[in-house]
């Protein structure tokens, strides 16, 4: 594989000194420009969205946010927050610099942007332990043009988890090739800021420890012989020590273990294998089709190379080819896991795996610079690879509406509409020709045109990504604040410290309309003063933190027969409450209510009474 040359001592003039230190400068001077260029890119693209997308999560965030800036620290309506704290911070710090939620909105989306452009640098660093600069940017460059860009748009996590743990795979790398107890301790803060951003990545932690394991079986000298060896190695076993802390203190309490899982409680639970199995085979071909089929088909070539490599006295080869391994070993067995449960609504979920897409992307620069090597044996299973998984993938998991959860699933959907009705072509033929196309493209293309394949998976990724963001920018849910409606509708109307309570019915009894559901959320979402929530009946909870009532002669009450008291309630149109109408907002008709202490609902004695404008 290509390695990084030492730098020679110059004998030449200063003028030359001067020109080569220009040139070495000019790798960073166009990571610069790939950082600054995406961050513009990508705010401008998220400055089309004009209201939340993804409902809850995005509410979540604001309302996490918004509690921290308000100094009632990190809570949910209340309730007990249990996602990692880091994006909440973030949030509130812009929060603190604008005036309100309708204000910052934008504001976030910019932030969010800036992170995925960030994250070129990591990624770059990541890159230079086994290329020269250039290799290097272009792997960069590649990593923030993936089309999961989509979720700078969304105020969620993603955009800060890809840069917090590129952070953290780079670290991993470092103490991979030297476990010094720094770098150690480096790593640790890495994943530990990773985590903070989404418990998910507390399997980077599992991902360093079984990388030092795969290293040790590529390079047996580096294994541990002695106390002191295994002593080294004492920074790393603090988080393991932890960890069996907590769980030792729930079991004598007498609590769950699950209660330390937060909000992912439900989590806690047993698995089918196969089922995991099964997922993990579908989301390592969707991988393969994210990524237009090459970086999947080289990596056992690379993999062969790194470890040769690695056995030969090269750390940074070995410690890549054991980071590689484990990483996506681990995270995407945890993807799989999850797509096992009924939570994961039996699709894909790149969303949650898209943190690896710039490893997979090395591999692809690690192969190009060293001049397109197709050595029999690993470029022979590399093909085969990418030949089954796509045939053992079913079409329908790829051709998704899931939105952000299965981002090549937009461009999919468009080509599957295109192919529609009679006739020979299908979406699954026109899969199978991209698919044999691109290997055919990997597998024959001369050393000198070795350019256009890192052009075509650019292509592939801004394919994707136009029909991705058409999805994102066109959405259903751009309705609710159609022709210019005022997102912040009832902090313009109420005092700052107004409390407000969103109440609704969404049964089976009493539809409610997508218009109307995401006029719920956006209003909390844009409104500070919306600080609690009720549900009436049998409705389908918004998945925040909220109170069941019930209506018993008028009154609404809460399941212990205590009445439900509130000072201003925005509900639906067509619920009508005892009290003073002050004002509608967004394309929905919501409309808010002065209630000032108990809470009626007027024409209806019981629950079964409550009718909507979009159920009458």
């Amino acid at each position: 594989m290509a390695t990084v040359t030492e730098p020679t001592v110059s004998s030449e003039p200063t003028s030359a000194t001067e020109i080569a230190d220009t040139h070495s400068r000019a790798p960073l001077v166009a990571l610069a420009a790939v950082v600054a260029g995406a961050f513009a890119v990508y705010t401008l693209l998220a400055s089309l969205i004009d209201v939340p997308r993804v409902h809850p999560d995005e509410v979540r965030y604001a309302i996490a946010g918004s509690s921290l800036a308000e100094g009632e620290g990190l809570g949910l309506r209340g309730g007990e927050y249990g996602y990692g704290p880091l994006y909440a911070l973030v949030l509130a710090g812009i929060l603190l610099l604008t005036s309100g939620l309708a204000a910052a909105y934008d504001v976030f989306k910019a932030a969010n942007a800036l992170f995925f452009a960030l994250t070129a640098i990591p990624v770059y660093l990541l890159a230079r332990r086994l290329v020269p600069e250039w290799w290097a940017v272009l792997a960069a460059g590649l990593s923030v043009a993936i089309p999961s860009s989509i979720s700078v748009a969304t105020v969620m996590t993603e955009s800060l988890a890809f840069f917090t743990a590129a952070g953290a795979l780079y670290a991993i790398m470092l103490a991979l090739e030297s476990p010094t107890t720094g770098r150690q301790f480096a790593l640790l803060a890495a994943v530990a800021a990773a985590f903070a951003t989404r418990p998910q990545f507390g399997a980077l932690y599992v991902t360093w420890i079984l990388g030092l394991a795969l290293l040790w079986l590529i390079l047996p000298a580096r294994r541990p012989r002695t106390r002191k060896d295994v002593f080294q190695l004492w920074p790393s076993a603090v988080p393991l020590v932890l960890a069996v802390g907590v769980l030792a203190s729930r079991i004598v309490s007498g609590s769950s273990p699950r209660e330390s899982f937060g909000a992912y409680w439900e989590l806690w639970r047993g698995y089918d294998p196969l089922q995991v199995a099964k997922w993990l085979v579908y989301h390592l071909a969707d991988f393969e089709i994210y990524l237009a089929v090459v970086p999947l088909a080289v990596t056992p070539i690379v993999l062969a190379a790194l470890i040769r490599c690695g056995r030969a006295g090269s750390e940074a080869s070995a410690a890549f080819a054991a980071l590689f391994l484990s990483a996506n070993a681990i995270g995407l067995l945890v993807v799989a896991a999850f797509n096992s449960t009924p939570y994961a609504y039996d699709r894909l979920h790149d969303r949650y795996a898209f943190y690896l897409v710039p490893l997979w992307l090395i591999v692809l620069v690690a192969w190009l610079a060293d001049g397109l090597p197709r050595p029999l044996v690993a470029t022979a299973s590399g093909a085969v690879l990418a030949l089954v998984l796509p045939a053992i993938l079913p079409f329908r998991q790829l051709a998704n509406e899931a939105g952000i959860d299965t981002v090549p699933g937009a461009l999919w959907v468009w080509l599957e509409s295109q192919t529609a009705g009679p006739g020979a072509i299908s979406g699954r033929l026109l899969l199978a020709v991209f698919v044999v196309g691109l290997l055919l493209a990997g597998l024959i293309l001369p050393r000198r045109w070795r350019l256009a394949l890192p052009a075509t998976v650019l292509a592939v990724f801004a394919a994707t990504a136009v029909f991705a963001w058409d999805r994102m920018i066109d959405a259903p849910e751009n309705a609710v604040l159609g022709g210019g409606l005022e997102p912040a509708w009832i902090d313009e109307l109420l005092p700052d410290d107004a409390r407000v309570t969103k109440l609704y019915i969404e049964s089976d009894a009493c539809p409610v309309s997508t218009l109307t559901r995401h006029a719920l959320f956006a209003t909390e979402f844009f409104n500070v003063t919306v600080d609690r929530a009720a549900y009436i009946g049998d409705s389908i909870p918004d998945g925040i933190p909220l109170d069941r009532v019930e209506v018993e002669s008028g009154r609404l009450v809460f399941e212990d027969g205590a009445p439900f008291t509130a000072d201003y309630v925005y509900t639906q149109p067509g619920i009508g409450l005892v009290g003073r109408e002050l004002a509608t907002g967004t394309a929905a008709g919501l409309v808010l209510w002065q209630t000032n202490g108990e809470v009626r609902v007027v024409g209806a004695q019981t629950t079964a009474d409550v009718r909507t404008t979009d159920c009458a």
